[in-house]
């Protein structure tokens, strides 16, 4: 098992507003280098303007800490972007959910996984700009009715062979009391990635047999062979845009 402290922010990209958006971002990314607890604070971007937010965070005073950097960015934020969705990961104190209570996020708590919390940033420092690499995607699916505990059967199988893969960094399965399944995956390279396909391969049928999965998130530079292994979930693609993960 796993803690975290953190959330996944959604937004559409207004017309027009790429470089203003880019300009309240590298901001607020400048700003969140100098707060201690902000572990990982990360904008993804796709070629359609959809944009996906992770942060993560060491624990619930750090998080208080970065939402003050966002009330001092938040009017020129959305005036760039359109808040779409936030997803709440963790058990966050209620102080926390009701800082964001506008945009009732949905809550996942942690259900079984692994974090290797000893493997090094992936921060990419550009001039004032900074960026990061990351090899990995997101899952989300919905419980089958009945199947709660034949869906934890088949998980532990595949989070204990995913320790024994050295390359796969995350691997970290949440769920709402409404049955929402988000699963979080990150590897060190290609290499690894292509090693943890093969676990779920060997569990895909009756991990299907469980939950059904509706939506899945590449998030990276990801080569096409990687993302034709994907290609019936149809996996949006979303490509680094700016921050770090310390």
């Amino acid at each position: 098992m796993f803690t975290n402290f953190g959330w996944i922010v959604e937004a559409k990209l207004k017309e027009g507003e790429l470089e203003n958006f880019k300009a309240v971002m590298n901001s607020q990314v400048n700003r969140a280098l100098n707060e201690k607890g902000t572990l990982n604070y990360q904008y993804y971007l796709s070629d359609a303007g959809d944009i996906l937010v992770y942060e993560r965070f060491a624990d619930a005073d750090a998080s208080h800490e970065h939402i003050e950097n966002w009330d001092a960015h938040a009017e020129r934020w959305i005036s760039a972007a359109e808040p779409t969705r936030m997803l709440h990961l963790g058990d966050l104190p209620d102080d926390v959910r009701e800082r964001h209570a506008s945009l009732a996020p949905t809550w996942l708590k942690p259900l079984a996984g692994f974090a290797r919390e000893e493997y090094e940033g992936s921060l990419i420092e550009n001039g004032n700009d900074t960026s990061f690499e990351n090899f990995g995607w997101i899952v989300e699916a919905k419980l089958n009715q009945g199947q709660f505990e034949a869906f934890k059967e088949v998980i532990n199988s595949q989070v204990a062979r995913a320790k024994t893969e050295e390359g796969t960094l995350n691997y970290q399965y949440y769920l709402s009391d409404e049955g929402d399944i988000l699963v979080y995956e990150r590897f060190r390279d290609l290499e690894a990635s292509f090693i943890h396909i093969e676990n779920w391969n060997d569990h895909a049928e009756r991990w299907i047999a469980a939950a059904t999965p509706t939506r899945m998130v590449h998030l990276g530079d990801l080569p096409q062979e990687l993302r034709e292994m994907h290609a019936s979930l149809s996996p949006l693609l979303l490509k680094p845009l700016g921050g770090f993960a310390k």
